[in-house]
């Protein structure tokens, strides 16, 4: 969402990039009296240097500890079942 008064956007549709269609850049104020081909290069400057990020990857404590949380909720559900078929 867009605040505010009249705000001057950039945007690059040619980012030779995989991933990214187009990138919108939002040029401040005092950025706005440079001139076009100056916030141009500097915006291809910037585009250019996007990468996907890294796949993160979850170490064995991680896995563990989610497996004993999906273990626990499964005991607890299966505690409740039984709970429930002794008062019914």
């Amino acid at each position: 969402m867009l605040k505010g008064v009249n705000k001057q956007i950039l945007e690059i549709t040619n980012t030779e990039s995989p991933y990214f269609e187009k990138i919108v850049f939002f040029v401040r104020p005092e950025g706005a009296k440079t001139d076009e081909g100056t916030l141009q290069r500097e915006a291809q400057k910037l585009s250019s240097q996007a990468v996907k990020p890294p796949k993160t990857r979850k170490s064995v404590k991680d896995r563990l500890m989610t497996a004993g949380c999906i273990l626990l909720g499964v005991g607890a559900g299966a505690a409740l079942t039984v709970i429930m078929g002794i008062i019914a």
